[in-house]
């Protein structure tokens, strides 16, 4: 005849067997939650970044005059500009930066991989960004210093210096 277990070392020992695999499969859960709202919040700073560039095209599409005095502002300089026209384009200018640090942040933080920050940074190089911010005076307002050294880096690295 086989020994009798008392009901009480039974009925702990399984009590703890459930309560060690209820933590593991609640550290499961978790882990997959947390993987999961990885997920999301890169989707979600994608989205930020592309209603952000599209707000910035809206704004300007719908402006009467801005093109017109960003135009201006490129081919004549900023010198050309009336204290109004240079005002708006700095306004202008200074939120396309904010724009562009914003999408340095959303990368340092994981958000955004580094094909979308390069893509920033070639734009800023090659499409005369920089030279326009340093035409209006804007270049010292780059910040954070990290995001001003990649910016000038790649500056630097298209002029061939």
């Amino acid at each position: 005849m086989l020994p009798k277990i008392p009901p009480e070392i039974s009925v702990t020992g399984v009590a703890n067997f459930l309560g060690v695999v209820g933590i593991i499969g609640s550290l499961i859960f978790v882990g997959l939650e947390l993987r999961q709202n990885k997920k999301l919040a890169m989707t979600n700073a994608y989205q930020t970044r592309l209603s952000e560039m599209q707000q910035g095209q809206l704004n300007l599409a719908a402006s009467g005059d801005l093109a017109e005095i960003l135009v201006k502002a490129e081919s004549v300089g900023a010198d050309a500009l009336t204290e109004t026209e240079l005002f708006r384009v700095r306004a202008w200018e200074t939120s396309v930066q904010w724009r562009m640090e914003s999408q340095f942040y959303q990368y340092k933080q994981g958000f955004l991989d580094k094909i979308a920050l390069e893509r920033t940074l070639d734009d800023i190089a090659s499409l005369g960004i920089y030279e326009e911010w340093e035409d209006l005076g804007l270049v010292e307002r780059l910040y954070p210093p990290e995001w001003k050294a990649m910016i000038e880096s790649r500056v630097k690295g298209l002029g061939g210096d």
